[in-house]
C-alpha cells in the first residue's frame, strides 16, 4: 500500500474513541459532530487494519440514501482516499488486498430470522439515531457482534429516557468497557457561521425545542407527536402501571403484519368499566407460528383483530394470513374494515385518555407510540408523516377494535360474537 498522508483532524473529545471500549455511546444535540468524528474512527481503523468488517445500522433504513453510507463516501473523497476504496449499492468496500474489508449500510427492521446471521462476521457495528432502537433489537444486536475485539457504537440525540437504548446506556455506563460522552454544538471546532446563527435563531424564537435540539436533553415539548403528551398525562394518572390478566375475562387481541416477518400484536381485556392493555409483542425476526405459540402459552387465545388486508390470499402464500391462524389453532378472528389512518389515530388517542397499560410488558410498545410523529416542512409549513411502525398502526386497530367507549364494549364484543362476525 502506498503511503498517503491523510488528515485525521478530530474534536477534542473524539480522541477518547478507542478500540478497547466494547461499547461506545455518543449522544448529544445536532451540529456537535457525532456522526463525523465517529466515521473519521471508523476511516482510520479500516485503514490500519486488515479485513475489517464494519456495519452501519439504523433501526429503520427507508433507502440507501437514508442510510450513514454518503457521510463515508465524502469523508472518503475530503480525505484524498478514493483510490482505496469502491462504493457500490449498500457497500463501501475497500480496494487494498483481497477481501480486505468493508463498510456495509442495513436497517434492523428490514432483517428477518433467516438473514440477521448475516452481520456476525462484522467487528463493528455503529448504530446511528440510536433513539429508534427497541429493546428486541438491542438483544438481538448484542450477541450478533461477538468477534473478538468487536465493537458497538451507538450515536443519537436523546429523545425520551424510557426510549431503550437510553435505559441500555445508563445500565452499564460504570463498566470498565463502556464509554459514554455527551456532547453538543459546543464542543464542535469545526461549526460554520451559518451553523452558529441558526443555533441563535433557535434560542430566540424556539425556545421551548432548544435544549432537546441542540444540547441532546430531552424533548418535553412533544411537538408533531401524536402521542407523546397523551402518555405523560396517562403515566402521571398512574394508568401505566401493573395490570395483570385477569382470570375469566375474555381476551381480545390486535394485530399488524408488516414487511418481511415484522409483526407486532397488542392484548387487552375489559374488566367492567376499565380498558386494560396488559401485553404487547414485536419483532422482525419470527415467522407466524412464533406468535401463535405466543399467544397460546400466555393464555391470551381470545378474539383476534386483523388488518384489512390479512383475509387476502397473496403469491406464495399458504392461505390468507387469518387462514393461516386457523390451522395453528388460533380460530376465532376477524379482518378489520379498513380505516385512514387518521380516524384510527384519533380512536387510539382516545384509547390513551381511558386505558390502563402495563408498563413493563408494553414497554417496546410504549416507545414506539412515544415515537410516532410527523414533522413540519418549514417551506409549506404543512406536517407529514415520518413512519409509522408496526407496534403503533397495531395500537390503532385495537383501538378500532374496542370501539372506545368503555360502557359499549362488552355487550359490542358480545353481540358480534353472537351475530357470527368472528370467524371460527
Amino acid at each position: 500500500m502506498p503511503e498517503i498522508e491523510i488528515d485525521f483532524s478530530s474534536a477534542d473529545w473524539a480522541q477518547a474513541l478507542d478500540p478497547k471500549y466494547r461499547y461506545i455511546f455518543i449522544k448529544g444535540g445536532r451540529s456537535s459532530g457525532k456522526s463525523h468524528e465517529v466515521v473519521n474512527y471508523l476511516i482510520e481503523r479500516s485503514i490500519e487494519e486488515e479485513d475489517l468488517k464494519i456495519v452501519g445500522l439504523r433501526e429503520i433504513q427507508k433507502s440507501i440514501d437514508k442510510s450513514s453510507k454518503s457521510l463515508v463516501d465524502n469523508k472518503v473523497k475530503e480525505m484524498g482516499i478514493s483510490s482505496l476504496y469502491k462504493s457500490v449499492q449498500s457497500e463501501v468496500r475497500k480496494q487494498v488486498g483481497r477481501d480486505s474489508g468493508l463498510f456495509y449500510f442495513q436497517g434492523m427492521n428490514d432483517l428477518t430470522a433467516d438473514n440477521i446471521k448475516s452481520l456476525e462476521g462484522f467487528k463493528i457495528a455503529w448504530f446511528e439515531e440510536a433513539q429508534n432502537c427497541t429493546r428486541n433489537t438491542l438483544k438481538v444486536l448484542r450477541p450478533t457482534i461477538r468477534t473478538e475485539g468487536s465493537q458497538l457504537i451507538f450515536t443519537w440525540n436523546p429523545k425520551f429516557p424510557e426510549d431503550a437504548i437510553d435505559e441500555f446506556c445508563n445500565q452499564v455506563r460504570n463498566e470498565p468497557d463502556v464509554l459514554v460522552i455527551h456532547v453538543n454544538y459546543t464542543d464542535n471546532p469545526f461549526l460554520s457561521g451559518e451553523v452558529l446563527r441558526e443555533v441563535e435563531l433557535d434560542k430566540k424564537n424556539n425556545p421551548e425545542d432548544f435544549a432537546h435540539i441542540w444540547l441532546g436533553e430531552y424533548d418535553t415539548s412533544f411537538h408533531g407527536h401524536y402521542y407523546a403528551k397523551l402518555l405523560e398525562d396517562a403515566k402521571a394518572e398512574e394508568r401505566i402501571t401493573c395490570v395483570p390478566k385477569k382470570a375469566g375475562v375474555d381476551i381480545i387481541t390486535a394485530w399488524d403484519l408488516g414487511r418481511a416477518d415484522a409483526t407486532a400484536i397488542w392484548v387487552a381485556q375489559i374488566v367492567g368499566r376499565e380498558t386494560r392493555i396488559i401485553d404487547h409483542i414485536s419483532d422482525n425476526f419470527k415467522d407466524l407460528d412464533f406468535y401463535a405459540d405466543w399467544i397460546k402459552e400466555k393464555g391470551y387465545n381470545g378474539f383476534h383483530n386483523l388488518p384489512h388486508d390479512a383475509g387476502h390470499t397473496r403469491l406464495g402464500m399458504k392461505g390468507s394470513i387469518q387462514d393461516q391462524l386457523r390451522t395453528y389453532g388460533l380460530t376465532k378472528s376477524r379482518v378489520m374494515p379498513a380505516l385512514s389512518a387518521d380516524a384510527g389515530r384519533r380512536q387510539a388517542k382516545q384509547l390513551i385518555k381511558e386505558a390502563y397499560i402495563d408498563e413493563t410488558k408494553c414497554q417496546d410498545g410504549l416507545q414506539a407510540l412515544r415515537h410516532e410523529k410527523a414533522e413540519r416542512n418549514d417551506k409549506t409549513g404543512k406536517w407529514k408523516e415520518i413512519h409509522e411502525d408496526d407496534s403503533a398502526a397495531a395500537f390503532r386497530y385495537l383501538a378500532q377494535a374496542l370501539e372506545i367507549t368503555p360502557t359499549k364494549k362488552p355487550k359490542a364484543v358480545s353481540m358480534q360474537i353472537a351475530a357470527g362476525h368472528w370467524k371460527t
